[in-house]
């Protein structure tokens, strides 16, 4: 079974990234979601570079601030958050042609910076913002139709792209919906492997499936922003835990054990073996 373990929110800012890459580094991490508008966004290209192994998704929240100047897009920023307005994706007052140029310009940038475009984007919806982004991501070559549109119950993958399995709603993640302080502590992302919480080891030999997980350090900027429900604290909390079992013995144990093949997105789309051979010139015993 190929299975791929996505970060969530790389970029958000260096102190951040530095738990994120240490989940690629000395960890299981095959893949990583960009943040492009965030403190750490040019921290996470630059050492993205370094590392080509690793592949790249579109991060979408928009939680940071606008490259191009805030009075050329002023119907995305707010000016007291110095940054984004909240749930900028969500909203029907943004304006398409700014939502546009903000987007080709976060895009302009990496492509300099990373050397070039992502490799994927989930973009759904029909709002300014996610019309803006539909049209980026098409312009700059990125695939995101290799999942289910979950705004459509209807929509349907492409037969071009292997069936990717996502564990529904993470099983891990069912703990963070409290607000008990005891309840969050069964959190528990290496008893979500070692238990086999997502049916991983139930799949066919030759199946894909994806994980995702947010692993990252703590510091100021990332407890003040993020999600914005009611347990969004909660979110913030899980992000060392994560950091811990993704490079953690016993995961790699389990994936060793269960002679899982670790690869990124562009492998599982595309049929080439870029993470294996990366795991075989560092001597890793995760190779397969």
């Amino acid at each position: 079974m190929k299975l791929i373990i996505r970060a969530d929110d790389v970029g958000y800012s260096k102190v951040h990234n530095m738990g994120t890459f240490a989940t690629i580094d000395e960890g299981v991490v095959t893949s990583a979601d960009v943040m492009l508008d965030c403190p750490g966004t040019v921290d996470a290209l630059e050492k993205l570079r370094e590392r080509p192994w690793i592949s790249t998704g579109w991060h979408t929240h928009f939680w940071g601030a606008p490259v191009l100047d805030p009075k050329d897009v002023p119907t995305l920023y707010d000016p007291e958050r110095k940054g984004f307005r909240k749930d900028i994706t969500r909203l029907e007052d943004v304006d398409f042609d700014e939502a546009l140029a903000e987007c080709r310009a976060e895009m302009d940038r990496c492509v300099q910076i990373l050397g070039k475009a992502l490799d994927v984007g989930m973009v759904h919806g029909d709002t300014p913002m996610a019309r803006a982004m539909k049209q980026t991501a098409k312009e700059y070559g990125l695939v995101t139709d290799f999942l289910p549109n979950f705004f459509d119950p209807n929509s349907v993958v492409p037969d071009k792209w292997p069936k990717i399995h996502m564990a529904s709603g993470l099983t891990a993640y069912k703990a963070l919906n409290t607000d008990s302080i005891k309840g969050i502590t069964a959190y528990d992302p290496i008893a979500y492997y070692l238990e086999d919480q997502g049916g991983r080891l139930a799949l066919d030999k030759d199946a894909v499936a994806m994980d995702v997980w947010h692993p990252g350090f703590v510091d100021y900027f990332v407890y003040q922003e993020g999600d914005y429900g009611p347990n969004a604290l909660n979110y913030i909390a899980i992000r060392t835990v994560d950091v811990h079992a993704l490079t953690s013995c016993e995961v790699k144990g389990w994936i060793k054990e269960h002679g899982i093949e670790l690869v990124n997105l562009r492998d599982a789309l595309f049929g080439r073996r870029e993470y294996q051979n990366h795991l075989r010139i560092i001597g890793s015993e995760l190779a397969v």
